[in-house]
């Protein structure tokens, strides 16, 4: 993955960490940021924390106290794969925007927001959600053409 990128996914998982919905909004994509509200945003991380806190039969919010997400991804994932039906899942498609393409497309980045050693400790699980994201060159930069829970 090169810095660029890195710094990009990181800094987007610092805003995600800190709350501020509305920085992680300006990260996304211009097709994806008109799709979604700040406020969708927001839902977009609380509602996995709410069922990776369920799966594990914790009722009250949380949030990631780890203070820095960790980054991955790969380069062999593009938008003609991401638009690919997902056999093992009856066929399911992606809902992938025409604008992003194999061309402004530079990297299938994966973010987990973890917990800190203490929240390991008491929930028992070690990170909150795991975010998929294709990283787009735009004219704004790079930005958030698409993302999802879990890389399917």
């Amino acid at each position: 993955m090169d810095e660029s990128i890195r710094s990009f996914v990181t800094g987007l998982g610092l805003e995600a960490l800190a709350r501020d919905w509305a920085a992680v909004h300006d990260m996304l994509a211009p097709w994806l940021r008109s799709s979604m509200t700040v406020d969708d945003v927001r839902t977009f991380f609380e509602d996995e924390y709410r069922a990776t806190l369920k799966a594990n039969d914790i009722d009250e919010l949380h949030y990631p106290a780890y203070p820095e997400p960790e980054v991955g991804g790969n380069t062999f994932v593009n938008a003609t794969e991401l638009r690919k039906p997902i056999s093992w899942e009856g066929g399911r498609v992606r809902s992938v925007a025409p604008e992003l393409t194999d061309e402004n497309m530079r990297y299938w980045a994966k973010m987990q927001l973890q917990c800190s050693d203490e929240q390991m400790d008491e929930f028992g699980f070690d990170f909150f959600a795991e975010v998929w994201m294709a990283i787009v060159e735009t004219d704004e930069g790079l930005r958030v053409g698409y993302w999802s829970q879990g890389a399917y």
